[in-house]
């Protein structure tokens, strides 16, 4: 994949017109088939079940026993997705085990990666008419005001834990590709995320040099992005890890092996918001500043924090109040990747947002604009950075809707981000992987910044 995107392929990639189209093709055919595809992970063999869940009624010649055929068929591969997924589990996480570990893992990845693509058993599905793109699950604004309404003024409140490195387990490791790697799992340290099925537990990969490296870089990632499922990695830890990096790539709450029962990878952080965006956002940057407290207080060096797109606003909320962490969990330097301002402005101004339809959910659910400003500064960036404005690297795409460029522009102009610091690039949101895997200068940026002073 990394020939493909160095290729001149690649170059064409990381254009502007990428955006446009993959917003159709997310619209018209992933996330309805994704939607089908969570309701029969929840359903399972019920039949009646699943037409509850995807909430239309299917043509008269989709018969009970067709149906049937096509769950079963579904089930058999999310059967053995979960089988290999618990041996896993268990088997990688005891020193003591037998067997091979690397093999484990791509036996994991490969079930993993088949019950993802038994999305497309659902295709005939889709005619002649298509679900709703998401599970709504909007939050009523009455139970969030009873909820946080006393702490909605404190852009802290959220940000407060306490940080045990001690609690970090790690796995057994193996060697692939000439890197070393292994997982670490712990308990979140986040109360919200501990009440929201599936995200109890904090699982991140780590890539390092097979000698061990003293930089460590924590790197998190973009909305309904697996790469921890995907047989085919295309993950940065591996290319980064080449550079000298130990990456440590944390899953993010309600994706992958934290996915929440009955939706697909990413959906909650939409469907069941605005309470769920908050507690991924804040909960991430509170399992952050623990995967840094780890690393630190096991390796030594210098730790950076690294968000791109979703994860972004989590690098951004630890720079800004990562003084109210133990100094060992604080980051030495960020890098904000594909980065915004506010989140009501995603909301209500994205593309993205746009498509599925969050606004107008929001707003269904009883929802005002100014409501949603104000319990979205728990989450905002704050108006200085707790970092130095000289250890934090920005890198933006110019004709980015999807998280607009012109508020990511405007915060990196308010934390008075040095001009060396700052990459921006004439392409949209999905060119910017692309482009980090052609130039990985604002990695570099990152180091330098990172170990001076």
């Amino acid at each position: 994949m990394n020939v493909l995107f160095d290729s001149p392929v690649g170059a064409l990639l990381a254009r502007p017109w990428v955006d446009p189209v993959a917003l159709h093709g997310l619209r018209r055919w992933y996330l309805p088939l994704s939607r089908l595809w969570a309701a029969a992970n929840l359903a399972g063999l019920d039949g009646a079940r699943f037409r509850e869940e995807i909430g239309i009624s299917l043509p008269g010649f989709w018969s009970e026993a067709r149906l049937q055929r096509l769950l079963v068929r579904h089930a058999r591969a999310q059967a053995r997705a979960d089988e290999i997924r618990t041996e896993w589990e268990a088997v990688i996480f005891d020193p003591a085990a037998g067997g091979d570990p690397e093999r484990l893992d791509r036996e994991r990845r490969t079930a993993a990666t088949a019950h993802l693509a038994s999305r497309a058993f659902f295709y005939p599905l889709l005619f002649p008419r298509r679900p709703s793109l998401a599970r709504w699950r909007i939050d009523p604004p009455e139970r969030v005001e009873r909820e946080l309404g006393h702490v909605a003024g404190n852009p802290s409140a959220l940000c407060v834990a306490p940080i045990a490195p001690e609690s970090v387990e790690r796995s057994r490791s193996f060697v692939k590709d000439g890197l070393c790697e292994y997982w670490l799992r712990a308990a979140t340290p986040s109360a919200r995320l501990r009440q929201r099925p599936g995200s109890e537990t904090l699982y991140a990969r780590v890539v390092e040099p097979v000698g061990g490296t003293l930089d460590t870089l924590v790197f998190g990632n973009g909305l309904c992005v697996e790469t921890a499922l995907m047989s085919m990695d295309r993950g940065p830890g591996p290319q980064l890890a080449a550079m000298g990096w130990r990456v440590i790539e944390p899953v993010s709450p309600y994706h992958g092996l934290r996915a929440m029962p009955g939706f697909y990878g990413g959906e909650p952080f939409f469907a069941a918001g605005p309470t769920s965006s908050m507690d991924l956002v804040a909960g991430q940057a509170l399992e952050s500043a623990l995967l840094i407290a780890w690393a630190r207080t096991r390796f030594g060096g210098k730790v950076a924090l690294a968000g791109i797109s979703m994860s972004s606003f989590v690098a951004q909320l630890a720079a800004s109040h990562c003084h109210l962490w133990p100094p060992e969990a604080r980051p030495d330097a960020a890098l904000l990747i594909s980065h915004s301002g506010r989140v009501e402005d995603v909301t209500f101004g994205g593309a993205l947002a746009g498509m599925l339809g969050l606004d107008r959910a929001l707003i269904e659910a009883g929802w005002a604009r100014e409501s949603l400003a104000r319990l979205s500064r728990m989450i905002d960036p704050a108006d200085t950075p707790a970092l130095p404005p000289s250890r934090i690297v920005s890198a933006l795409g110019e004709t980015d809707r999807w998280v607009p460029y012109r508020d990511g522009l405007a915060l990196a102009q308010r934390w008075r981000l040095p001009e060396d610091n700052q990459f921006r690039y004439r392409f949209g949101h999905l060119g910017m992987p692309v482009q980090l895997i052609r130039d990985s200068t604002p990695f570099a940026k990152l180091r330098q910044v990172m170990n001076e002073g």
